[in-house]
């Protein structure tokens, strides 16, 4: 177990007033509902964030401003200690150079069922530093939400399963995308909650002003305005199923890629599928949906009611799927199938001229 060093060394003469009057912001997606965004937005912005009194550290976070590695090593996640160590410190003499800045990490790692174990680690990390902790989770009706998860993660070129068995209900009940689940463990944890709900104004107007409107991050208003480009639109059904292809030609029928190899290849498989069609995937036929509703009917309505005042379904009305999408490439019509099949075969053939890869299993 890594053992943190004193609070905020560079302070440490300051230490009580330090510790009473930060903040910490914790922004843990959920996602798909804009984080990726407000991430870069936040690493564009950074010198204006913090003359509006915020820091957005970039210890321990990607270049997107993805801070999974800083609260994995925050919350005791990463085995070795000694990179632990060394993105705690980095994060510490940032904390040093801004002692009154408000802290916002941001990381969707955090929503995840895996991370659960580390939420009380993670407060007390944070608890070093400050006693004031809020954590702020954007949600999604669980129909749209799964939906682009499902995508995003193909996209990615990750091994899942069928759709129907990726949005089963497990033994326990619903977890995973229950908000009202998730609240009560990060309160359990010691966390203060707030909550915003990616609805048709948030769109409109917004990640960044809509998270600005929340009482922890109100400040961020005077901050300039954001580019309302979505950081990581999903692409389309068939692109979708494009990308499945080529991760199971490279690493078998159930493997997975090594992390090196899938950035290299996405912007591949986009160049290839530009011309497909963009229809967004959709997995939910109207049974199915109806049963993952009533599924989190009755969390949705206490977390809309506590947060909102307002009901679940005046949030998120209910639209009726106006198409069924094909998670394997051997539910496609004929001509669709030879067209994803061929449109894979060229991106492999494309990876091995390039040198990404160096050879294909049979």
């Amino acid at each position: 177990m890594t053992h943190f060093g004193p609070i905020a060394r560079g302070v440490q003469q300051d230490g009580t007033r330090q510790k009473m009057t930060r903040r910490f912001v914790v922004h843990v997606g959920a996602p798909k509902t804009g984080t990726s965004a407000f991430q870069e937005w936040a690493v564009r912005n950074r010198d204006a964030l913090l003359d509006a009194g915020f820091l957005y550290t970039m210890a321990g976070a990607t270049a997107g401003g993805n801070h999974a590695a800083l609260v994995s090593a925050l919350g005791g996640v990463i085995p070795d200690e000694a990179r632990t160590g060394h993105l705690v410190r980095l994060f510490e003499k940032d904390l040093n150079d801004h002692p009154d800045a408000t802290v916002i990490l941001s990381g969707e790692i955090m929503t995840t069922l895996r991370f659960l174990p580390n939420m009380t680690r993670l407060r007390r990390a944070i608890g070093r530093y400050t006693k004031h902790a809020t954590v702020v989770l954007v949600v999604r009706d669980q129909i749209a939400w799964r939906n682009s998860c499902y995508a995003q993660s193909r996209e990615m070129l990750m091994a899942l399963p069928a759709f129907r068995d990726y949005v089963s209900i497990g033994k326990h009940g619903p977890r995973s995308g229950n908000w009202d689940f998730l609240e009560q463990r990060y309160r359990k944890a010691g966390f203060e909650f707030e909550a915003l709900a990616f609805d048709r104004t948030v769109r409109d107007i917004g990640i960044v002003a809509a998270l600005a409107r929340l009482p922890s991050l109100t400040g961020l208003s005077s901050v300039v305005s954001e580019d309302r480009v979505e950081a990581n639109p999903s692409v389309g059904e068939l692109a979708l199923l494009v990308a499945e292809q080529v991760r199971a030609a490279i690493a078998g029928p159930g493997g997975e890629l090594q992390p090196g190899l899938r950035p290299l290849l996405m912007p591949l498989i986009a160049a290839r599928t530009a011309r497909l069609p963009t229809t967004s995937f959709n997995g939910f036929d109207p049974t199915l949906a109806d049963d993952i509703r009533a599924a989190y009917r009755d969390s949705n309505e206490l977390f809309a009611r506590r947060h909102f005042g307002a009901g679940w379904l005046d949030l998120f009305p209910p639209s009726l799927p106006d198409h069924l999408s094909s998670d394997a490439v051997t539910g496609l019509p004929p001509r669709e199938r030879r067209q994803v099949r061929s449109l894979a075969g060229q991106v492999v053939l494309d990876a091995l001229d390039q040198g990404i890869i160096t050879a294909v299993p049979r």
